[in-house]
């Protein structure tokens, strides 16, 4: 085939694609649209996924589809969603701290199983390294979104969290003091008061610990990783907290709980194949 004849053809390529290339985007904006207006997730997910197969450089739809992963707990995807949306703009502040919440998420895990997660960490942290890779994403991606707004309150509230997992209780009593005294949204400051209550109570000192714990749960009473066994004695109607011996009790509990579980998680050998 000589050059002449390479050429047109490579000309007639371009020319079609051209011309596909306005088709395709109006046919990707058709699917966001009707991913916007379904109301099941599931089919928002599935339109979303069509738009971006026919256009992958829609920085939006990436932005919708990981915050439906996200609220689904597919922090897998997510993670791979927001950080597209990071690629596609570097500057996106809530692209960087959702992403930070989906590794910190997908390592800790939520309510008594990220706290027997946390234990685990803290008793053998060289048998988990993703665990504590996944920890220290969340921490790259919550300092990146303070650096482009120092006064993202909600950042500090969760990288304390993270910090204080990672047994960085000066880095984290300084983030979630940090994220009280900017005051954001409520569930981030409810998340900084019960961090900042659990250093409060490894350091010793119960009655600053108690007092935001009580806070924690004025802000919100549903805190989705917040300690279930402290609850009943903080919040209003589970009878006297003043009394300091239910408390000593309930904790003991708590601990004992805990430990069986580590020790059973850790210790549990591994299924054995059967025999053909």
């Amino acid at each position: 085939m000589g050059k002449p004849i390479k050429k047109i053809i490579s000309v007639i390529l371009a020319y079609m694609c051209l011309a596909i290339a306005p088709a395709l985007a109006q046919d990707a904006m058709d699917f966001y649209n009707r991913g916007l207006k379904s109301s099941l997730t599931y089919k928002k997910i599935e339109y979303f996924t069509k738009a971006l197969q026919m256009d992958p450089n829609l920085l939006e739809v990436y932005e919708k589809r990981a915050i439906h992963y996200y609220f689904r707990r597919w922090f897998d995807n997510a993670i791979q969603d927001f950080t597209k949306v990071v690629e596609l703009n570097p500057h996106n502040v809530d692209a960087y701290l959702m992403l930070g919440r989906s590794y910190l998420w997908k390592g800790k895990g939520l309510g008594i199983k990220g706290e027997v997660s946390n234990l685990i960490y803290n008793v053998g942290k060289q048998k988990i390294p993703e665990y504590r890779k996944l920890l220290d994403r969340a921490i790259e991606s919550f300092s990146r979104a303070i650096e482009l707004d120092p006064q993202l309150a909600s950042a500090y509230s969760y990288r304390g969290v993270a910090y204080r997992i990672k047994g960085m209780t000066k880095e984290a009593l300084h983030d979630s003091t940090m994220a009280i005294q900017l005051q954001g949204d409520k569930r981030s400051t409810a998340k900084a008061y019960a961090t900042r209550a659990r250093i409060y109570q490894q350091m010793g000192f119960q009655e600053l610990s108690e007092a935001d714990f009580r806070k924690s749960i004025e802000l919100d009473p549903y805190l989705a990783d917040f300690p279930p066994l402290h609850v009943p004695l903080i919040y209003p109607g589970f009878g006297n907290t003043s009394n300091p011996k239910p408390l000593g009790r309930m904790g003991l509990l708590g601990i004992i709980i805990l430990i069986f579980a580590v020790i059973f998680k850790m210790t549990l050998p591994a299924p054995k194949k059967r025999d053909k």
